[in-house]
């Protein structure tokens, strides 16, 4: 039996993102011998279109999906409990406030138990008074764990301004499996499905269409990319939880910049790497991240980034040598960046093969998972509940 006996928590909708592809990822990779996995997901029983537990089936992984009836279910706390005691699980990793909450929550409810409690901060995204209320419950729940993951040196300072004790805080920097993100992979892009033959730029996005994405400022400087590149193309790729009322403010807004006809929506896409390899440039306008996946996988793709000063984001693009960083919401900045990578042929190959070396180096996704396996086992060491003699 594994030293380690780990729960994933996670609650999401629809497909997840990011944190998702790490989770499942990170399930099917673990060394046997250091850590066994159980992944479970809480998802609101209304969300029909729920995706992870068909990803997570099709990698053999032991999961659970619990539906759960409005905003606090108990019923999923007795089926946690269950889980828990079913695979006799010595570890809860929690993954959002909601799932933290369900920890917190076990580890009152089974104290008798040996029992740690750790949850990784994948960063506070939502806009607005909700947003903050969230944040709190989730700050005021992690700084009752054991041990905390922050995705990024911005999280993990902003923790650190919450409260939260910086001895808490490991942060290990999200990664990607660079042999499945490669550009030698793709043998169709979406520029066929699309129609789009040699028209250059084809400038894109992938991630969900959210407030805190800023596609506002994204679609304006585009505006004035198209100025200069009247071939241009423009793809956001991907859907948001508030089904088609964001996207329709863009398509309102693209139409109102007069670039309707240069600005394509293809939905959410399951395999990504074909849309990447569709790309000449790839752009995020975020005011909000933890450290983005679509980043890393853009870079592995061998594509050169425009991205705002957000979070992680800056840690993750050199600038100046894998693309740009600039200011958010800047529309001019964001352009300027933009017009300056697509009329320098040589410097656009350049960024491109500058990114994909970068993530090669510093962020191997085996690499990652190693050193998470290593904190585990200090978690349940501190803990008592792992012998030293046994790590």
């Amino acid at each position: 039996m594994a030293n380690v006996r780990l729960l994933e928590l996670r609650n999401t909708y629809k497909w997840g993102g990011g944190p998702d592809k790490t989770i499942l990822l990170s399930a099917e990779q673990h060394d046997p011998v250091r850590v066994s996995v159980v992944v479970s997901y809480v998802r609101d029983e209304r969300d029909h279109e729920f995706q992870i537990t068909k990803k997570a089936r099709e990698k053999g992984l032991t999961f659970y999906e619990i539906p759960e009836k409005g905003k606090l279910d108990l019923r999923v706390i007795w089926a946690l409990q269950d889980i828990v005691l079913r695979h006799d699980i010595n570890l809860i990793h929690g993954h959002d406030y909601k799932s933290d909450f369900f920890a917190y929550c076990l580890k009152i409810l089974l104290r008798k138990r040996e029992l740690a409690v750790m949850s990784t901060a994948h960063a506070w995204v939502m806009l607005g008074p909700r947003g903050a209320f969230y944040r709190w419950l989730d700050l005021f729940l992690m700084k009752r764990f054991d041990h905390l993951i922050a995705v990024s040196t911005a999280t993990k300072e902003e923790m650190v301004s919450a409260g939260v004790p910086e001895s808490m805080i490991t942060m290990i920097h999200n990664a990607i499996d660079t042999n499945v993100w490669s550009p030698s992979v793709v043998r169709v892009t979406l520029r066929k499905e699309l129609g789009l033959g040699s028209e250059y730029p084809v400038i894109g996005y992938v991630g969900r269409i959210m407030p805190e994405k800023d596609l506002e400022t994204w679609l304006r400087a585009a505006a004035l990319v198209f100025k200069r590149f009247k071939e241009a193309r423009f793809l956001l790729v991907g859907e948001g939880s508030e089904g088609s009322t964001t996207l329709s403010q863009l398509v309102k807004l693209a139409k109102e910049l007069g670039i309707s006809d240069r600005v394509i929506y293809p939905g959410y896409r399951s395999i990504l790497q074909p849309v990447y390899a569709a790309f000449d440039l790839f752009v995020l306008s975020s005011k909000r991240e933890g450290l983005p996946n679509s980043i890393l996988e853009a870079m592995a793709m061998g594509l050169p980034v425009v991205t705002t000063d957000v979070a992680g984001a800056k840690e993750l693009v050199v600038d100046g040598e894998t693309g740009f960083v600039v200011s958010q919401g800047n529309v001019n900045e964001l352009a300027e960046a933009m017009v300056k990578i697509l009329e320098n042929k040589q410097l656009r190959a350049q960024m491109g093969t500058a990114g994909r070396l970068r993530v090669e180096a510093q962020f191997s996704f085996a690499k990652r998972l190693a050193s998470v396996e290593d904190l585990y086992e200090k978690i349940l060491e501190k803990a008592g509940i792992l012998e030293k003699s046994k790590v």
